[in-house]
């Protein structure tokens, strides 16, 4: 399976970006369903636990403009076809309601937002840049005001 290119993705943004506005940082990520809910469908057979996971979890690119972070959530990892899209403007994440951290294989983003809740791992593998990307936008959407 292909995954996602630099220009598809830039493509999937294009048409959320304000006149003028420039994607500095872009990744791609991924949630999970609960290992303690697919467990017991991996324990009966492989293959229904494996179908299981794959559609439940939810593929996003994350992308960081000047002013925004801006969530695109995707059909897969080689498919750019829109299903959600969330905005939050940089002032309004900048305070307790972030929480990321970066591990030796995944960099971590979550947004306790009672509105627009976001959670997502994403995976240095996915590119050659994806965890430097991530970890530029952890960063940038976690500073202090």
């Amino acid at each position: 399976m292909a995954k996602l290119n630099d220009e598809q993705i830039h493509q999937a943004f294009a048409p959320h970006l304000h006149p003028g506005e420039t994607l500095t940082h872009w990744a791609f990520g991924v949630k999970q369903p609960s290992i303690l809910l697919m467990l017991p469908l991996f324990i009966l057979a492989v293959l229904p636990g494996l179908i299981a996971t794959l559609m439940l979890t939810k593929n996003y690119l994350i992308g960081l403009t000047a002013d925004r972070f801006v969530v695109l959530r995707v059909k897969s990892i080689s498919n750019a076809e829109l299903k959600e899209v969330v905005e939050y403007g940089l002032n309004e994440l900048r305070n307790d309601a972030v929480k990321t951290s970066t591990g030796p294989l995944f960099t971590h983003i979550k947004i306790a937002s009672e509105t627009k809740p976001f959670a997502a791992k994403f995976h240095r593998a996915f590119s050659k840049g994806n965890r430097p990307q991530a970890m530029a936008i952890a960063e940038a959407i976690s500073k202090s005001a």
